[in-house]
């Protein structure tokens, strides 16, 4: 007959075993065989452990922002949306002189389509890349007195110019800056041209 306190020492063995992932013969290894495996498994089970909580720990930062040849994105894309208030401005001043339809509807065509734009790229960027924090206010004083296709050939130029913030790997970005400065260019054509 079996006394409890048997019943319970192999109880306890058996829990032990289980929470140990000792092997099924342990009660066949010797002592230091048993401790030589349970080090080992510690010291398995604290690097697992080590290595999880650093993969958790990078996958829950924020991911970098990467900045191109030293600009800031937040004031590419702040004179990108300057640049849709702009032509509204100069679509809504637009006067009752020859060609003055044309002008009119060229530069509604770039408002209307250069905001969509401008979202999908701060979109894909900032899903690559994290939250921009820091856009420029947009003060169109300075631009307001300019000559629409003057300012909107300095836009040509700062964008060539700046589109260097967004890293040139980063192809995917700078396909959809491409469509900005194509319909740029395509707005320009409308108001030297046409009539």
């Amino acid at each position: 007959m079996k006394r409890f306190s048997d019943i319970q020492k192999k109880s306890k063995l058996r829990k032990f075993n289980e929470d140990a992932n000792l092997p099924t013969n342990y009660d066949e290894l010797s002592k230091d065989e048993l401790v030589k495996m349970l080090q080992g498994q510690g010291a398995q089970s604290q690097s697992q452990a080590q290595s999880q909580a650093q993969a958790q720990a990078q996958s829950e930062e924020e991911p970098k922002q990467f900045l191109g040849e030293g600009s800031n994105p937040g004031k590419f894309f702040s004179k990108l949306f300057e640049s849709r208030e702009m032509a509204h401005i100069y679509h809504l001043q637009v006067k009752g002189d020859m060609g003055s339809h044309a002008k009119h509807t060229a530069l509604g065509d770039y408002y209307e389509d250069v905001l969509e734009l401008i979202d999908d790229t701060i979109e894909a960027y900032q899903g690559q890349y994290g939250i921009i924090e820091e856009y420029d206010v947009i003060d169109t004083k300075e631009t307001a007195s300019k000559d629409t296709i003057e300012y909107f050939n300095e836009l040509a130029t700062f964008i060539k110019v700046e589109r260097k913030c967004i890293n040139e790997e980063d192809t995917h970005l700078h396909s959809i800056i491409d469509d900005i400065v194509v319909l740029l260019y395509k707005t320009l054509y409308k108001l030297k041209y046409t009539k």
